[in-house]
């Protein structure tokens, strides 16, 4: 049914846990969970987005038809004193709302751990054909592997990988570095790759048609594409009724590849810029 709605959720506390064995690798002091979603309609090309504070994400195509999800989190230790000889039980939950509507599922990860952060891992298997949204802050890196499709990223602290993906993306870090390849890339989409600390590495089809923007303050820009690239002048705007001047020094360097096309942004602050042609 097209109006279908599936909400799903785990809630996993560790009293819970000792009457379930397929919920906890007592060997490895984790606990897993795994859920199966089906779509809504799986003829048509659904979306995950993913709300991750703490922990990392890792999203697969693969060729069946349901969203995948296995969350795992490591078990903490039940060791703090507290005053007046009274102890803190350290509180093992995990928490994790699952909603699918209209081939859109999402995923809000939640950590109840006695104030203590206590990431939580996500791996999802989608079908390859899919539309990614996914939103992370700590303690866990991103990686996307042979995805179709639009992807948007932010990950603030850590890491993006995307390995061997097709459609668009639109990618930002603070502090992590980002690293994508392309299989091949949908002429007119949007790719914008922006790390404010971080080197961005991105490997391309060497017959990609493209325009190519990068910007780097600190950093070094590299390039396997044979292109005359140019760094554009300071743009100075007058204000007529005022009779001052702005001077914005952008510098951005600009050039394009096998006549032009898709606009490509590379951008950080004190990282490097690579630009790599594949066959």
């Amino acid at each position: 049914m097209m109006n279908n709605k599936q909400l799903i959720m785990a809630f996993i506390t560790s009293a819970a846990v000792l009457f379930s064995a397929t919920s906890m690798a007592q060997d490895n002091e984790m606990f897993t969970e795994e859920m199966v979603i089906p779509l809504s309609d799986p003829s048509r090309t659904g979306t995950l987005e993913v709300h991750q504070i703490y922990g990392g994400i890792k999203v697969t195509g693969y060729d069946g038809n349901e969203v995948v999800v296995l969350a795992k989190q490591e078990k903490m230790q039940t060791v703090s004193q507290m005053k007046n000889g009274l102890r803190k039980i350290q509180n093992n939950s995990m928490a994790l709302m699952v909603e699918e509507s209209n081939n859109h599922v999402e995923i809000n990860a939640q950590n109840h751990n006695g104030g203590s952060k206590n990431s939580m891992n996500l791996e999802v298997k989608v079908p390859r054909n899919f539309n990614l949204k996914l939103w992370s802050i700590n303690d866990g890196s991103t990686w996307v592997d042979n995805i179709n499709g639009e992807i948007e990223i932010s990950n603030i602290n850590n890491d993006i990988t995307l390995n061997q993906v097709s459609g668009s993306a639109v990618v930002d870090s603070v502090n992590g570095e980002i690293k994508a390849s392309f299989k091949q890339i949908t002429v007119g989409s949007q790719l914008a790759f922006t790390s404010f600390n971080g080197n961005v590495d991105i490997s391309l089809p060497n017959d990609v048609q493209a325009d190519f923007k990068l910007k780097t303050t600190s950093g070094e820009i590299l390039t396997g594409f044979d292109i005359d690239f140019k760094t554009s002048q300071p743009v100075i705007q007058k204000d007529s009724t005022q009779k001052s001047y702005k001077v914005k020094l952008e510098k951005w360097v600009t050039g394009s590849a096998n006549g032009g096309g898709t606009e490509i942004t590379l951008k950080s602050h004190s990282g490097d810029l690579i630009l790599r042609a594949q066959d």
